[in-house]
């Protein structure tokens, strides 16, 4: 009785280091594919968090291209109205001018 029960506590314990390195082997598993699943998910996450960026690149780009546009318009629009608003004045100092000098200093025909 002594040998059948050495002989099964023997079977009992190889069983045992079996199903503990099963275990093992199923744990190092569960290991190496959640590591894969998180590294899989941040390259999902850096791929998405680039297009975003992008995106958004584009829209305010595209935003102050238009702004950019209208002020420039603006400015032009604003610069014509001044020269119409002074242009004649200048015309009409410069001929002044010139006839002040003239008839100040001669027109140097000689």
């Amino acid at each position: 009785m002594a040998a059948n029960l050495a002989e099964e506590i023997k079977e009992v314990e190889a069983r045992s280091r079996e199903i503990v390195k099963d275990a093992k082997n199923e744990a190092a598993g569960m290991i190496n594919d959640a590591q894969n699943e998180v590294e899989r998910r941040l390259k999902e996450a850096k791929q998405k968090a680039f297009r975003l960026f992008k995106e958004n690149t584009a829209s305010v780009e595209k935003e102050a291209e238009e702004r950019a546009k209208k002020s420039v318009a603006a400015g032009r629009k604003k610069s014509e109205q001044f020269a119409q608003k002074y242009g004649q004045k200048v015309k009409s100092t410069a001929q002044w001018i010139s006839e002040e000098v003239i008839s100040r200093y001669g027109s140097g025909e000689n």
